[in-house]
């Protein structure tokens, strides 16, 4: 069996329980759901995500969620409408904007959670390739090399891929075949799919697995190594850009608003709120835009 998920089972029973709010949802609208609404590219990118649930359950959850933001925001526009009967265009305007606003980034879920993944997942899948290597030098079975790498938490979302391969194995009877073109089949990574397609490639057609996982690995790291010097390329062009755009345009577009208000012969108030605007906006927004480039960026590589 698996220990560490054996373990983790016993102790964490309560995160393999079933959400209340997506029971009552279920039961509220999954039998019309599950009727109405295709639910295969949602199932697959779910299974891509590894979010725990299936199709129905993610559709009725999000109805749910949409109806009870939808009641909450019109209790919020009923107290806005009796402060301010004459913005009623645009209270209504807005909120149907929310409501639209909320259910696309809801539907959007599982993508956004399958992009973070696979970006994790290649980030280290060099790394992996290279414990893949060196546990077949040793000439541990691939299952056995699978079940290790679950068991290391270290390497992320590829220890959580390897976890779900053993676990069909050791718990559910299927063969390690099965199992690896089943992960193969559901991986966010394309890159990783195509290293377990190798795997079966390589067993099917009776190829060495030890030659393999060597090949892979000093392919892997000629590949990190141009995209070493891709990333330090993009890092040097992002802080010119932070240097020019983040630090010398507000400091310079400051300079020129106080020298013409006060140079102008009309009251400088005009001049006073650019200044705000661009001290309590222009600048955190800035500021963050290139946070996330720079974060981005810099998390496309794991070493």
């Amino acid at each position: 069996m698996f220990p560490g998920a054996l373990r983790a089972g016993n102790k964490n029973d309560s995160e393999f329980r079933v959400p209340a709010m997506r029971r009552y949802a279920v039961r509220f609208f999954g039998k019309f759901l599950s009727s109405h609404v295709n639910q295969e590219s949602m199932e697959r990118n779910l299974r891509r995500a590894k979010m725990g649930m299936s199709g129905v359950e993610f559709y009725s959850e999000a109805t749910l969620y949409s109806i009870i933001f939808g009641v909450i925001l019109v209790a919020m526009d009923a107290i806005f409408l009796h402060l301010f009967p004459d913005l009623s265009i645009i209270i209504a305007s807005v909120s149907f904007l929310a409501i639209v606003a909320f259910v696309a980034l809801f539907l959007e879920l599982p993508v956004n959670v399958l992009r973070v993944r696979r970006r994790k997942i290649d980030s280290i899948l060099t790394v992996t390739i290279g414990y893949f290597a060196t546990m077949a030098s040793a000439d541990i079975p691939v299952d056995i090399i699978f079940r290790d790498l679950g068991e290391s938490r270290q390497y992320g979302e590829v220890s959580r891929e390897a976890r779900s391969i053993w676990l069909r194995t050791s718990v559910f009877g299927q063969d390690i075949m099965s199992s690896i073109r089943e992960a193969a089949k559901n991986s966010p990574s394309q890159r990783f799919a195509d290293f377990l397609q190798g795997i079966i490639t390589s067993v099917n057609s009776g190829g060495d697995l030890k030659s393999y996982f060597t090949s892979k690995a000093q392919q892997f790291q000629e590949e990190l190594r141009s995209r070493i010097r891709q990333n330090s390329d993009s890092m040097g062009i992002l802080a010119e850009s932070f240097v020019t755009v983040g630090v010398a345009f507000p400091l310079i577009l400051m300079i020129i608003v106080g020298v013409v208000a006060f140079l102008s012969p009309v009251p400088p108030a005009g001049y006073i709120v650019i200044l705000i605007f661009t001290v309590a906006v222009i600048i955190p927004a800035l500021l963050g835009i290139f946070a996330y480039f720079f974060g981005s960026t810099e998390g496309e590589i794991e070493l």
